[in-house]
């Protein structure tokens, strides 16, 4: 006779019986949101029928053919670069290039060197010229998202270009016309960084002919159906699901009920990690993120690491975590972790001071800010989370 060396946890085989049990009951009922029957979904596509979105898609229309810069305006993760392109693709430069550069994304020097270009010697490592993107776009739209994290001296070399179309390139003093077309973006309060000194107020009313605002997720709450629908039929059709047929009604009630602080980018997350999950035809509550059930990704990392702040202080696990589940956006997701900690330990180390942790991060204290509110840490007390 053969013996398992561990005996048999007859509670959690239950549990687990159960759980697949409840999983098939719910596959075999009829979906309450379909996978959508398009036969070429398109992932750059604005998809809204509420009152907010229209009144986007009318501004869209009224500024994309006259001749004037662009502000769009919105939390993470709306869409702002898909209205650039939408001003872009209906305005009289559609036939010429579209550029698209991230100011956050790279320091000061090379920002400056990317937009405007560089004389052979200018700098340490300019082994040549370098042509910038205002001068290789010439007669076609540059788009320049988060704006406000640009350094005061970029800042008034754009502001002149936008006066008078021209610029020198980096180390030179020969000045060079252009034309292009400015659209840009931020998402963040760039009037109180007006008021703070942090962005010229010149250049703010010549980046402002005309604004478009787009709502976060959770004020457009008719249009979350349409997007899952949607998103669902691009994602499924990506990864040849061809046996997709829906959403479950009880996973189709927790989405609608999601806050969805990530907007649309995040609902996007959630519908292909929900796909990576399933193990049938239809999306069940099981198949999605724990953020989205209710398991608090957070209060996970916080019980594997012991961290009381909920961030992972030794990624590993919360690398190892992901993997499990299948993520197939791993360093967006692990680079979110890493800034929610640093952002949290500065912010603990100077008492809460937003101006000083701006200094210690080298960055604006207006996207001190805007981190403070999109990773909601509270500074009222004590550093620390909101749950």
């Amino acid at each position: 006779m053969i013996t398992s060396p561990n005996p048999l946890d007859l509670p959690s085989l239950t549990d687990l019986v159960e759980q697949a049990i409840e999983t098939r009951r719910m596959m075999s009922t009829p979906v309450a949101l379909t996978a959508g029957d398009d036969p070429n979904p398109d992932a750059e596509s604005f998809v809204g029928r509420s009152s907010a979105m229209v009144e986007v898609f009318k501004a869209i229309g009224r500024v994309a053919a006259q001749a004037v810069p662009v502000l769009i305006r919105g939390e993470s993760g709306t869409g702002k670069e898909l209205v650039a392109r939408a001003v872009y693709h209906n305005s009289d430069r559609k036939d010429e290039c579209f550029m698209s550069i991230n100011c956050a994304a790279l320091p000061d020097a090379l920002l400056e060197s990317e937009l405007f270009g560089h004389e052979k010697g200018s700098f340490t490592g300019a082994d040549k010229q370098r042509i910038g993107k205002f001068e290789a776009c010439t007669g076609g739209t540059i788009f320049l998202d988060e704006i406000g994290d640009m350094s005061p001296l970029v800042q008034s070399k754009v502001l002149r270009l936008l006066q008078q179309q021209e610029f020198e390139r980096v180390g030179g003093n020969k000045t060079i016309k252009t034309d292009v077309r400015i659209i840009t973006a931020t998402n963040l309060d760039l009037d109180q960084m007006v008021e703070d000194g942090e962005f010229r107020e010149d250049l703010f009313y010549r980046l402002n002919g005309l604004t478009i605002t787009l709502p976060p997720l959770r004020e457009r709450e008719e249009d979350v159906e349409h997007l899952l629908k949607h998103y669902l039929n691009v994602w499924a059709k990506k990864m040849k699901r061809t046996d997709c047929e829906g959403i479950a009604p009880e996973a189709l009630n927790i989405l609608k009920n999601y806050e969805w602080p990530g907007n649309v980018r995040e609902l996007q997350s959630v519908v292909r990690q929900a796909l990576l999950n399933s193990t049938g035809p239809v999306i069940v509550p099981s198949f999605l993120p724990a953020e989205v059930t209710g398991e608090s990704s957070r209060t996970a990392a916080a019980a594997e690491t012991g961290n009381a702040t909920g961030i992972p202080s030794d990624l590993a696990p919360y690398v190892r975590k992901q993997l499990a589940a299948g993520t197939v956006d791993l360093y967006a997701e692990t680079q979110e972790q890493m800034e929610r900690f640093l952002m949290t330990r500065v912010l603990q180390h100077v008492d809460g001071n937003q101006t000083k942790a701006a200094e210690i991060l080298g960055i604006t204290r207006g996207k001190v800010r805007d981190r403070v509110k999109q990773f909601g840490i509270s500074l009222d007390k004590r550093v620390a989370l909101e749950d």
